[in-house]
């Protein structure tokens, strides 16, 4: 199983491969914001990935317009989109 670590969080562990990385923090006992219910249209779930980006699923067209709109590229993943093929490292989103 993947595992995932949200280090300014105090947060790490194991997550089913294919979970979102809002689902996996949340199951790890972390509340994240996201006001728009997980459908990529808000950014208030927006994470920076330290390690393993190419552990996650590709950049969806809907999460694409969204990070851009915020401005935000590259490392930057909307945890309700990015699904989790094997071991990350994330940070929040700054």
């Amino acid at each position: 199983m993947p595992t995932i670590s949200f280090p300014t969080r105090g947060l790490a562990g194991v997550c089913p491969q294919g979970e979102s990385i809002l689902e996996a923090v949340r199951a790890l006992g972390y509340v994240m914001d996201h006001a728009c219910g997980g459908n990529a249209l808000c950014g208030t779930c927006c994470v920076r990935v330290v390690k393993g980006a190419l552990a996650l699923t590709p950049v969806g067209p809907e999460e694409a317009d969204r990070l851009l709109d915020l401005g935000l590229a590259g490392t930057h993943r909307l945890a309700c989109q990015a699904r989790i093929q094997g071991d990350i490292v994330v940070v929040p989103a700054t």
